[in-house]
């Protein structure tokens, strides 16, 4: 008798004819096969919970148990970014300061804020969804960030021309500064917004929380700001959106670190 012949007797439940010779002298030359069968035919008993750890682990769960206020509905989270974004950007807008607007063409400001506008609804979309463990995403949300930055950026870079420039940096770095005034509080608040929900990945909606912020920023330097010099508006325009987004990305980390470290 071979292995394999062993093997078909097993498979079949042929209890007696494992007691035959042939299957006998086989279980004893063959290591392999005996153990098999001692293995097989070994009672295995289920486990058995015992009540006491069953009270323990339901008194465990029950003291973890809290109500939960149902959520509202996406239309309204949305109506709130909307309030936000157009409050601190009315707030940073003076109608006295809006040389920006002024020196921009008709097809640049209609190029250039459709983009913002886009944008911003892309992100805030996204963040919103975010807020909802398993919710649908048309775009894998990992993705729109960076998606919306590098459209933005190419975006950008073909609305403006490159211009003669004096106090680049001087000026570059009062334009970023003024932009992150708008963009910081702006954080601030979808950030509170955003704690209604079940955030699961905080880095990825900081990201998407500073991003928001950060087209706030960048919409009020492109309205009060008058330097149309690419160069100027993709280092120190753009670049408030860059800081924003990494700046909520670094915090959305700290906050996954400190729940893990102490959850």
């Amino acid at each position: 008798m071979t292995c394999r012949d062993f093997d078909h007797l097993m498979n079949m439940g042929a209890g007696d004819a494992l007691r035959a010779p042939e299957a006998s002298e086989h279980l004893r030359q063959c290591q392999g096969c005996r153990t098999l069968a001692e293995l097989l035919s070994e009672d295995r008993k289920p486990a058995v919970v015992l009540d006491q750890k069953v009270r323990e682990i339901q008194a465990k769960i029950i003291t973890n148990l809290k109500p939960v206020r149902p959520l509202a509905p996406a239309r309204f989270f949305l109506f709130a970014c909307a309030i936000i974004f157009l409050l601190v950007v009315a707030i940073g807008v003076r109608p006295s300061a809006m040389t920006g607007w002024d020196a921009l063409s008709l097809w640049q400001r209609v190029a250039l804020f459709a983009m913002l506008t886009a944008s911003a609804i892309l992100l805030a979309v996204s963040m919103v969804a975010q807020m909802v463990p398993g919710s649908k995403y048309p775009l894998a949300p990992r993705a729109v960030p960076i998606a919306t930055l590098s459209v933005l950026l190419v975006a950008l870079a073909a609305s403006f021309h490159a211009q003669a420039e004096q106090d680049f940096v001087a000026s570059g770095l009062m334009c970023m500064k003024s932009g992150l005034v708008y963009a910081i509080p702006a954080a601030f608040l979808f950030w509170l917004l955003v704690r209604k929900g079940a955030i699961l990945y905080p880095k990825l909606i900081g990201a998407m929380a500073g991003g928001l912020a950060g087209l706030i920023g960048l919409s009020v330097l492109e309205i009060n700001c008058s330097n149309l010099n690419v160069f100027h508006i993709l280092i120190w325009h753009w670049g408030v959106v860059v800081i924003s987004s990494a700046a909520g990305t670094l915090l959305g980390a700290a906050v996954e670190l400190v729940e893990r470290r102490f959850s």
